[in-house]
């Protein structure tokens, strides 16, 4: 005998309400820290953790060679949380789509000529992380290649929000094709805060840091490019509070002054695009 149809769509209902079905996995949170915590590693948290868990570091690590983040967690850091790198090895490397990586501060022993953080893949987020090297003697050009950040080629989605990089020999080198929104973030003391390989990222609300130690450049677009990124390096500069950009496929430079004290003494001469007087280069400051 054959069910009436309303009872047959009735039993689906009930089968496809949660009858037999597996019930979803809560998110959960793996600390990480030298003693007393989940985990005494943050790879061995990553290896036991499942997309959408949350890894909190606690307190300083050291690490001797590269944490993999092979997955769709969030590694974060609480209480003074600071990774410092002992080997000549990039520190974290993210392979895991969607993953993110916000508020650790990440430094190393030496300089080692490797960058701090590697983006390996898609819609990833690298946010309120401090990122910094150990000292090292003047002139920039003389420096360890060590950098705050290296995206690999083609990838989309990336965030890079609210770090600060300082003390490197480049704050981020953005290889070809990848794209995404690199926004509020704070560079200084580096010889490029922004390296830029045909990559076709957003960049706006940047800017430089301590005054005292300033970058060499901020933006550098290297020669190849495609023409159509990056058109104007006036434009970039005002997207992102007067750092200072270099176009080397056109050879045009935008180097502002973000004080009135720099119009002084001569100073208005060496800006790019360059100024009558003192008194317009001052006028430019205060117009802001």
């Amino acid at each position: 005998m054959k069910k009436p149809l309303l009872a047959l769509l009735l039993s689906a209902g009930v089968v496809g309400a949660g009858v037999g079905a597996p019930a979803a996995t809560a998110a959960e949170l793996r600390t990480v820290c030298t003693a007393g915590c989940d985990f005494s590693t943050i790879q061995s948290a990553v290896d036991a953790s499942a997309p959408g868990d949350t890894i909190q570091v606690q307190g300083p690590l050291t690490v001797a060679g590269t944490t993999v983040i092979t997955k769709d967690v969030t590694v974060t850091g609480s209480g003074g949380a600071t990774l410092t790198q002992t080997a000549n090895a990039v520190t974290v490397l993210v392979t895991g789509a969607g993953a993110s990586l916000t508020n650790l501060t990440i430094t190393s022993d030496v300089p080692y000529p490797k960058e701090f953080i590697q983006v390996g893949a898609a819609d990833v987020t690298i946010s309120g992380n401090t990122v910094f090297g150990p000292a090292q003697a003047l002139p920039m050009s003389g420096w360890v290649t060590n950098r705050g950040l290296v995206t690999q080629g083609g990838i989309p989605g990336l965030t890079v929000s609210g770090n600060t990089f300082h003390s490197l020999r480049s704050g981020a080198y953005l290889n070809p094709n990848g794209s995404g929104l690199i926004e509020g973030n704070t560079l200084y003391n580096t010889k490029g805060d922004f390296l830029i390989d045909n990559a076709n990222f957003t960049f706006q609300g940047n800017r430089p840091g301590d005054a005292a130690q300033p970058s060499e450049w901020g933006f550098v677009v290297f020669g190849s490019t495609e023409a159509g990124r990056y058109p104007s390096m006036a434009a970039l500069s005002a997207a992102n509070n007067g750092m200072s950009a270099w176009d080397q496929r056109t050879g045009e430079k935008a180097v502002v002054p973000l004080s009135a004290q720099a119009c002084k003494d001569d100073g208005w001469k060496s800006f790019l695009p360059s100024f009558k007087n003192q008194g317009q280069c001052i006028k430019f400051v205060n117009a802001g």
